[in-house]
């Protein structure tokens, strides 16, 4: 079920039928006169809800019909991007198929590659990176127009905020930030150690000078700490607070689970 009508104010048929997966009924819309490039007032063009949701057919069926394929909604996510945030793999691949832009960037300067592995996508990481995404990519976030919790823009189906810029108050959270770093964030142990295998540099650091082995530490990630340590982390690397990981995972203990202890990391 799609959200309820309330939440549709002033979309059109072509919109609806797009969202909820009606291909015959779009390309009937289309057939008599409906613009494939139609948008919704997030600036959500058709290909890009029908990216959204995973519905492949509709999104091959829109890119027949002329649509574009680096169409951006008002967060500049194209359909790439939201297909890549909602784990939609056979939806991706049509779109890498056709040539979509694997660099191009979100409002948060963000890649496609970095979304992909901050949702733990490794599959998707996978093909990202067979076809040619920046390794080491970073993100350089200033401002966005909506604060994007977890892996997605808005909460499916929920319509999301009013659009319009604004200042994001965490925006410094999301500087210069690689694959490698939001996977360790997330704790996506089986997407770092692609990245790893791929050649990532574990070692790379955000703005605030973290690395893949700080944050994971911070956020109490005992396994992807693990693989880190035996990847061969720099153990003494401090952030720009001067802070290692034993200290930042202090209150989890978990470094000390692993087997290394104070010394090693003081």
């Amino acid at each position: 079920m799609g959200p309820c009508p309330a939440e549709w104010s002033g979309a059109t048929a072509v919109l609806r039928a797009a969202w909820e997966g009606h291909r015959d009924t779009v390309k009937l819309l289309l057939d008599r006169g409906a613009d494939p490039e139609t948008s919704n007032r997030y600036g959500e063009a058709l290909i890009i809800l029908a990216a959204q949701r995973g519905h492949r057919d509709m999104v091959e069926l829109l890119l027949d019909r002329g649509a574009d394929l680096e169409a951006k909604d008002n967060d500049a996510a194209t359909a790439l991007f939201r297909a890549v945030a909602f784990g939609h793999r056979a939806t991706v691949k049509l779109l890498v198929d056709r040539g979509a832009d694997l660099e191009a960037k979100d409002c948060y300067s963000e890649v496609v590659l970095i979304r992909a592995a901050a949702c733990g996508h490794a599959d998707m990481v996978k093909l990202l990176l067979d076809r040619g995404a920046d390794l080491e990519a970073k993100n350089s976030a200033i401002w966005c127009h909506i604060a994007r919790p977890g892996c997605i823009a808005r909460p499916q189906g929920n319509g999301g905020a009013a659009a319009g810029p604004r200042a994001d108050p965490e925006a410094k959270d999301h500087y210069d930030k690689t694959a490698v770093i939001k996977a360790a964030i997330a704790g996506h142990k089986d997407t770092m150690e692609l990245l790893l295998d791929r050649g990532a540099d574990l070692d790379a650091k955000d703005h605030s000078g973290n690395t893949a082995l700080l944050v994971a530490a911070d956020r109490g990630h005992k396994d992807t700490v693990e693989l880190l340590l035996d990847r061969g982390a720099d153990l003494e690397a401090k952030n720009s607070a001067g802070k290692n990981a034993l200290a930042l995972c202090a209150k989890f203990r978990t470094l000390r689970s692993t087997g290394i202890g104070s010394e090693g990391l003081a």
